[in-house]
C-alpha cells in the first residue's frame, strides 16, 4: 500500500476542519450575552451562601459555648470580637489566665453586617441554659444585592432560624 503523498497527491482544502474567524467571533457574543444575563443572580447565590455560612460559623460558636458551659460545670460567654461581631468572636475561658477556648475572625466583613437583638455578649449558664433570649441577624452585600439571614436563641439554649 502506497502513501497518498508519495503519490504526489496533497489532501484537500475541505479535509482540513476548523473554525473561522466569524464562527469564532459568534460563540464569544453569544457567551458574552449569556454571562451578562447570569451575572446578577450569581450575586446573589454568592451573597447568599455567604450569609449562610456566616450563620453556620455563629450557630457552631453557639454550641460549641453551651458544651463547654455544660461540660465545665461553669458559666462560658462568647463576646464579639474588636469592632463588632461583624468582625468575628471568641469565646472567653471561664479560668482566668487560660486561653480563649475559641477565636474566630470574620473575613470580608467590609459588607457584613451582625447585629444582636439585645446585650453585647451571648451568655450560658453551667446547665446548658442561655442567660437571655437573643437573635442575630446577618445581613451580607449593599444596595440592590443584599442577603438577610437571622438565628434566634431561647433562653432553654436551642437554636433555630425561624425568626418570624
Amino acid at each position: 500500500m502506497t502513501s497518498v503523498f508519495r503519490r504526489g497527491i496533497a489532501p484537500k482544502a475541505q479535509e482540513i476542519r476548523g473554525f473561522t474567524l466569524v464562527e469564532l467571533m459568534i460563540v464569544v457574543v453569544i457567551l458574552a450575552v449569556l454571562m451578562t444575563v447570569a451575572a446578577p443572580s450569581f450575586r446573589s447565590f454568592i451573597l447568599e451562601q455567604r450569609a449562610r455560612a456566616t450563620l453556620a460559623d455563629l450557630r457552631i460558636a453557639l454550641m460549641t459555648a453551651r458544651s463547654e458551659a455544660v461540660k465545665r460545670n461553669r458559666d462560658v460567654a462568647v463576646i464579639p470580637a474588636t469592632g463588632g461581631w461583624k468582625n468575628g468572636w471568641r469565646i472567653a475561658s471561664p479560668e482566668s489566665g487560660d486561653p480563649d477556648l475559641l477565636n474566630h475572625a470574620q473575613s470580608g466583613s467590609s459588607d457584613v453586617a451582625i447585629t444582636l437583638t439585645t446585650g453585647s455578649t451571648v451568655g450560658f449558664e453551667a446547665n446548658g441554659r442561655a442567660e437571655e433570649a437573643v437573635k442575630f441577624t446577618v445581613n451580607v452585600g449593599s444596595g440592590a444585592y443584599t442577603a438577610t439571614k437571622c438565628l434566634r436563641l431561647n433562653a432553654a439554649g436551642y437554636m433555630d432560624n425561624d425568626c418570624s
